[in-house]
């Protein structure tokens, strides 16, 4: 099928389905379509965001790396297979391969540099409209590395050879026990992803996806309104070439509140609940936490505060963390190209004892800290970050900078880099690990088969502080490059 084609069978699903609701509807879009095209001629490109286009206004935090558009495109027919699919199925592929490279390492195990060539393949399915009450998604993800020189090939972090990532049905009702609000229960192995994942997340730009076996109950509306999730789940435990399977003794619940009634105080709450038994490192931990945001806005000013706090114990000993995070951003509106810098602040209790930092849980960091991958530098634990900035620029609706700046200490100097494998007990290395320059560009490229494309190219240059002049064990002073490619193909 052609392009053109498919675009075709697109627009008539989409008019079938509106059909089935609302003729009035229909014929009042039809009108304002004609209205547009009467007043908005034919251009190449536009400062503002097109269907398939960057958004400089993005949620607080977010950007397209780490937020998955799968699921979304293909619920709203932009997907070829979606297009194409019956009303009662959705289909989508989504293929992505990136090749990264550093030299000079930051880290105790890998002192020199690394490359590798990562890959991660989604099919997604969703089974719809067939009973009224209910849907089925299934979702087959496959990690590999064709290219790994330090083993990684063999890591369930980086290689899951092609196994469940969602698998789960789900039961909603639009007026739950007549109270007017719409619920949704849902069973089976799920993805979680909450806020701006700070402490769970779910796809990722990273080589790994959490998932969770369990039940998971929603009420309301968390995107405009107010909603509530309360889930009860056994996260799963990732093997390279076997079926994937939830961990033994270990549990992780919670429940999440959202309001959105104000677009200057939109509020979540939230607690988490880890209990491990027999894997990894014991944890027990509670975390609750807030976060208080206001949407970004063409010509205002925004900002974010999110505060979680850690209790429980691991191994046995008790523990008491916690995390801030806070930024300040303004979407200008008078430049010729969409613009919008934000101010970043972050900090992240550490202890001399590694066990007693703060646990960032299932979360996500190439937002605020970096590409993370094989490389992700900086982790929220023990650390300190009072300087930093980033900047989106779309200078047309296709293509998207983003340059970030951040500076990095340790909260205690005495406490480890996390993810490092370095510490200096005594503290005589000092706080200061260096400060970081991150720049990305992506293009969504709008003809032809390109259009099913996007393409991604970046460059991280790490300033190193004198802890690495003074850390036992140090990788060396040497600041580090790093770079990467990478090509997303959807179907």
């Amino acid at each position: 099928m052609s392009f053109a084609a498919e675009e075709q069978v697109t627009e008539e699903k989409k008019a079938k389905k509106s059909l089935l609701f609302n003729k009035d509807a229909v014929v009042a879009q039809a009108q304002n379509t004609e209205t547009q095209k009467t007043q908005n001629p034919s251009v190449i490109f536009k400062n503002n965001t097109g269907r398939n286009g960057f958004d400089v206004e993005e949620p607080v935090g977010s950007t397209r790396f780490d937020f998955d558009r799968l699921t979304d495109l293909m619920e709203n027919d932009k997907t070829p297979l979606a297009a194409m699919a019956p009303d009662w199925l959705n289909l989508a592929i989504e293929h992505r391969t990136r090749y990264d490279v550093y030299d000079h390492g930051f880290t105790r195990a890998i002192p020199d540099g690394n490359e590798m060539i990562h890959q991660r393949t989604r099919f997604l399915f969703e089974l719809q409209n067939i009973i009224d009450w209910a849907k089925f998604t299934l979702e087959l993800t496959d990690f590999r590395t064709p290219l790994a020189e330090h083993g990684q090939q063999h890591n369930p972090i980086f290689a899951n050879h092609f196994d469940f990532t969602q698998l789960h049905l789900d039961l909603f009702s639009k007026n739950f026990l007549g109270t007017g609000y719409g619920a949704n229960f849902e069973v089976g192995r799920m993805i979680l992803e909450y806020g701006e994942s700070r402490l769970v997340g779910g796809h990722r730009w990273g080589t790994f996806t959490p998932t969770f076996d369990g039940i998971r109950f929603t009420l309301g509306n968390d995107k405009e309104k107010w909603g509530l999730h309360i889930w009860g789940t056994r996260p799963v435990q990732r093997e390279v070439s076997e079926l994937d399977w939830n961990t033994p003794e270990s549990y992780f619940s919670g429940a999440h509140i959202t309001n959105r009634d104000y677009r200057w105080a939109n509020f979540d709450a939230y607690w988490f609940q880890l209990n491990e038994g027999n894997n990894l490192r014991q944890r027990n931990l509670s975390t609750p936490g807030f976060r208080l945001f206001a949407k970004p806005t063409r010509g205002s000013i925004d900002y974010e505060i999110e505060s979680m706090y850690q209790f429980g114990d691991t191994f046995d000993e008790s523990i008491f963390a916690h995390r801030h995070h806070g930024e300040v951003g303004y979407s200008f509106e008078s430049t010729p190209w969409p613009l919008r810098l934000i101010y970043l602040f972050d900090y992240a209790s550490g202890d001399r004892d590694p066990n007693k930092n703060f646990d960032i849980l299932y979360a996500k960091r190439r937002v605020e800290f970096g590409p993370t991958g094989m490389f992700g530098p900086f982790f929220p634990s023990n650390l300190f970050s009072p300087v930093g900035f980033r900047m989106n620029l779309t200078p047309v609706p296709n293509v998207r900078l983003m340059l970030s700046h951040r500076a990095y200490w340790l909260a205690d100097k005495r406490g480890p880099f996390s993810g490092s494998g370095l510490q200096d007990p005594t503290g005589r290395a000092g706080s200061f690990l260096g400060h970081m320059l991150d720049v990305s560009v992506g293009w969504d490229p709008q003809w032809s088969f390109l259009k099913r494309v996007s393409f991604d190219i970046g460059f991280s240059h790490i300033f190193k502080g004198d802890y690495f002049d003074k850390v036992p064990n140090s990788p060396g002073s040497k600041d580090t490059n790093y770079g990467y490619t990478m090509a997303t193909i959807k179907f």
